[in-house]
């Protein structure tokens, strides 16, 4: 540990005082772009803080930095579209017509509900009147800027090594040096007064034989303060044991379900004489195909995730029933999506979520009638639920629909693997999922999310 924090203080004093100088680039901005860039960053902050409901000014201040600038530039003007207000500097604007942008504009208010996007920025570098244009419209956000009339432009002052450490490493470098001191202070003092512990538990790890899973570190004998790392560890092997069994469960059971395909393929390959047989051999390697995709999604469940992007489950959703129409149609089934909230924001990943979520309505459709409905309903509570008006399920078969290669009927389409990939990724979101049969007939898909970061009941 000494070592290690030696090598740490080593690394934070290269990484603050070579690494910087490796990349650094002193040359001072060319001045239009500077004095364009100084005042649209306050502009910008200026609306960003309207925004965030941070400031309520009906007027805009510029700086007495800028405002010293502007004196020399007195044809600048500049507006600004701050949502449904707009702010100005009294003369009206250049570029928001010009551009057609006020056609745009009016366009997407018509479709203010829509997953699409508007984006336009542009610097307007004409001889004596330099300038700059920004549109944006997205997630019913909207906003616009434009200014321009600047002809004099402020030279930037040269930079030099010295200020340049002040400002990018003297002001971060001593509060690291001083932890890093102080970790190797903590870190001697905890090895002075544990190493005894640390011994003895070295001893009792080195009993352990990780070829056999069933065997745990032994509890007896360890000083409490150990006992609980021992604990930790048990209970880590004993989930790697379970996960190990499903995994090799998995693997095996999916080999066997993989053969039979395959040696369909390989018969008709040798048998293969003319036109009609083709289109079987087709028919089957189209099922593989659709078999080894399922088991790769599977895997890619599986693997490590980082759920820290925010995903609206009602987007998610719509999406899932436009892409779900054509299929829904063609089985003469009508789908319809009831949000009881505008947004339920959570962390995830948005392509598996709407693989979940397209794996219950596609189950759903196929077990419906023709001329019935499927219902996709996505309560306040963030309980989403798919219904349909099916036969429903056997009371038998409730608890086994989403293990791996289970399937209801087992002469149906398919390898049973739909809802078990619907299980493993609600289980990566830390959500629950479940089926019930409905009295007025028919199943009930549910997968109940629990952590959330922003909900917006409908109005």
């Amino acid at each position: 540990m000494l070592i290690l924090s030696m090598i740490f203080i080593a690394a934070t004093v290269y990484y603050l005082t070579i690494v910087p100088l490796q990349s650094i680039d002193l040359r001072p901005p060319e001045p239009t772009f500077y004095t364009v860039e100084k005042v649209r960053r306050e502009l910008r902050d200026f609306m960003d803080a309207k925004f965030a409901g941070k400031t309520d000014a009906k007027e805009f201040h510029f700086s007495d930095d800028l405002k010293d600038l502007l004196k020399h530039n007195p044809d600048f003007r500049y507006y600004m579209i701050i949502g449904d207000e707009e702010l100005s500097s009294g003369k009206p604007p250049i570029y928001y017509d010009k551009l057609h942008l006020d056609k745009l504009d009016a366009a997407n208010k018509e479709f203010d509900n829509s997953v699409l996007c508007s984006y336009y920025m542009k610097a307007m570098d004409q001889p004596g009147n330099h300038g700059y244009v920004q549109y944006n419209f997205c997630n019913k956000q909207r906003y616009y800027l434009e200014f321009s009339g600047i002809n004099k432009v402020e030279v930037p002052i040269p930079d030099n090594l010295w200020n340049f450490y002040k400002r990018m490493v003297l002001g971060t470098s001593v509060n690291l040096l001083i932890s890093a001191v102080g970790v190797i202070i903590i870190t001697a003092t905890i090895l002075l007064f544990n190493w005894r512990l640390m011994n003895k538990l070295a001893q009792v790890a080195y009993s352990f034989d990780p070829k056999n899973l069933n065997r745990k570190l032994p509890e007896k004998g360890l000083p409490h303060e150990v006992l609980p790392l021992v604990q930790a560890v048990n209970e880590m092997i004993s989930r790697i044991d379970e996960t190990q069994k499903q995994h090799n469960f998995f693997l095996s059971t999916a080999a066997h379900e993989m053969r039979t395909p395959l040696t369909v393929l390989r018969t008709r390959l040798e048998m293969l004489d003319d036109g009609p047989l083709k289109d079987k051999l087709i028919n089957d390697l189209r099922r593989l195909i659709h078999l080894v995709n399922q088991l790769l999604r599977l895997m890619r469940i599986g693997g490590a995730k980082s759920l820290d992007k925010e995903i609206d489950l009602v987007q998610c959703c719509q999406r899932v029933v436009r892409e779900r129409s054509m299929l829904a149609e063609n089985a003469q089934v009508t789908l319809q999506f009831q949000p009881e909230v505008e947004s339920y924001v959570i962390p995830g990943d948005e392509g598996l979520l709407e693989v979940a979520i397209a794996n219950l309505v596609d189950n759903a459709v196929s077990f419906s009638e023709p001329h019935s409905c499927v219902d996709i309903l996505l309560h306040r509570d963030g309980v989403l639920s798919v219904r349909d008006y099916g036969p429903g399920i056997p009371s038998d078969k409730v608890q086994s629909l989403f293990e791996p290669f289970a399937k209801f009927p087992p002469n149906r389409n398919g390898h049973g693997l739909g809802l078990a990939i619907v299980k493993a990724i609600a289980s990566l979101h830390s959500a629950q999922v479940d089926a019930e049969n409905m009295e007025n007939g028919g199943a009930q898909f549910n997968i109940r999310f629990h952590s959330q970061f922003k909900q917006n009941p409908s109005q």
